[in-house]
């Protein structure tokens, strides 16, 4: 069968390679995008008795001392967001 006259045969001179990129391979998970910061997987609720108890301890753990209960409260806060 003849070549149309507008073709020509591929011939090393004549031939380019075009590059090709693989196409990615599914994982299973999906890409994460600024890999390097790690955020909980699951954000837990604190409860306003749990700060309330983790204040009073704050308290008892100075020895019953006056303080400032503001300052308690939110170091309690503080504490049980980092799950400390």
């Amino acid at each position: 069968m003849a070549l149309p006259k507008n073709l020509k045969r591929n011939t090393p001179s004549t031939t380019t390679t075009a590059f090709i990129a693989p196409l990615p391979v599914a994982t299973g998970r999906p890409e994460i995008k600024n890999s390097g910061v790690v955020k909980p997987a699951v954000t837990r609720e604190i409860t306003r008795e749990q700060i309330e108890l983790r204040a009073y301890e704050i308290y008892v753990s100075r020895g019953y001392a006056p303080g400032d209960p503001v300052a308690d409260w939110y170091e309690a806060e503080r504490q049980l967001k980092a799950g400390l």
